[in-house]
């Protein structure tokens, strides 16, 4: 018997199944992310076992975000060619090699596995993006914000994942996790092996907007160079920092996740205020708001220092679903690239940020450094109003859209 539906019925369904796909492919995120989280928890270790100054500790994230420079070429390829297959194996690869971190066996070994870790994340961020994003419809905040919660849940899981391991067993163990993301790596693409490549005809012949990107992506490099010293402080530093400070391994790691976690409220808010108030209002709200929240939280202590830490992961994970929205929207025909451009920027400013905020705690100290981070991020709201203006943003092309009215009758 035919299963008579009217359009909006299917519509419907196939908004929520949609919702659905865009919840399982952000899941990779979230494995991946799990293993990413666990480079600063092993900083104190790897700082003292392998006698590095913290400039040096910094490198680990120069090189592991540092690779995501390839993000615009993986992109490009990606609007054209089917790489989902390739990204969703993302997780057993950075798996592997993040899990073989804390036990290598010398510094330059311990950057090579960073750099592979790097190669397979770069290749997952710049790929699976677009097909969210192409699940979302109209509503890309809020696709992104799925996306992003599924970074954020991974970052949050990973300290406490990675210090409970540490601390029970020990360094040795910590390979063991690697099976985490084989295992899931092989289930996700086994159960989106019938998922669409998201390009068409159209983008086949499309020709790379270098212009429209660097209109965007200039004015977006001095807003993110602002607030990276801010947020690898924050993230990458804090379980140094609390351990000089006289905190415990299980208190380090913990605050972080906890940290982490907070930070969701962020990556869902920014989407929303991005599809509600514009982007102008929700990047400046997430700038201004971070930076006073890490002025308090350098010259305060306790429990008033831990909640204004949580306020600063709000606001200033605000940002990135943010950024991502606007790339998608601005570039339909080159999702991929567009977004592979954006990140691309975003992880290597933010990989230098991390040798750089080594540098300045190894000078100044750690709380001055974080006090600065604070000031810096204030330079950044100038540079909100030289993006183009909003209403070429919203604009109702959906070439780049799933056609979901185009389904068969069953």
């Amino acid at each position: 018997m035919a299963n008579i539906l009217t359009k909006g019925e299917r519509i419907k369904n196939i908004s929520s199944s949609s919702t659905l796909k865009a919840i399982f492919i952000s899941s990779a995120h979230a494995m991946h992310d799990t293993y990413s989280g666990f480079i600063a928890p092993l900083l104190p270790f790897l700082i003292e076992r392998l006698s590095l100054l913290k400039t040096e500790a910094g490198f680990f994230i120069l090189v592991y975000q540092g690779v995501s420079i390839l993000q615009p070429v993986i992109g490009h390829i990606g609007d054209r060619t089917n790489l989902r297959k390739y990204a969703l194996i993302a997780p057993a690869v950075t798996a592997i090699f993040i899990s073989l971190l804390g036990t290598a066996p010398s510094f330059s070994v311990a950057l090579l596995y960073c750099f592979i870790a790097g190669i397979s994340s770069a290749t997952m961020h710049a790929t699976l993006p677009a097909l969210v994003s192409g699940l979302s419809g109209e509503n890309i905040g809020k696709g992104m914000s799925i996306w992003m919660v599924g970074g954020e849940l991974g970052t949050m899981i990973g300290p406490i994942l990675i210090t409970a391991v540490v601390a029970i067993f020990s360094m040795q163990a910590t390979p063991w996790l690697m099976l985490g993301g084989i295992i899931f790596s092989l289930g996700i693409s086994f159960m989106l092996k019938d998922l669409p490549n998201y390009n068409s005809p159209a983008k086949q012949q499309s020709k790379i907007p270098i212009k429209d990107l660097l209109k965007i992506l200039l004015p977006m490099a001095a807003i993110v160079t602002s607030r990276s010293i801010l947020r690898t402080s924050s993230q990458l530093y804090l379980p140094v920092f609390l351990i000089e400070n006289g905190a415990s391994v299980w208190s380090a790691g913990i605050s972080l996740s906890l940290v982490q976690g907070v930070g969701i409220i962020g990556t869902l808010l920014g989407g929303s205020l991005n599809d509600r108030l514009g982007y102008r209002i929700t990047m400046i709200i997430s700038l201004a708001v971070s930076a006073m929240a890490m002025l308090v939280f350098s010259t305060s202590q306790g429990y008033l220092q831990l909640a204004f830490l949580g306020i600063l992961s709000i606001a200033s994970l605000m940002v990135l679903p943010v950024g991502m929205a606007i790339m998608q929207r601005s570039f339909p025909e080159n999702r991929s690239l567009a977004n592979g451009s954006y990140l691309a920027m975003f992880f290597a400013i933010n990989a230098l940020a991390g040798v750089a905020t080594g540098y300045m705690y190894d000078q100044i100290g750690g709380q001055q450094t974080f006090l600065w981070s604070g000031w810096i991020a204030f330079l950044g709201i100038p540079f909100i109003f030289l993006l183009p203006k909003e209403n070429k943003f919203r604009n109702t092309n959906k070439r780049g859209s799933y056609d979901h009215s185009a389904v068969p009758d069953k």
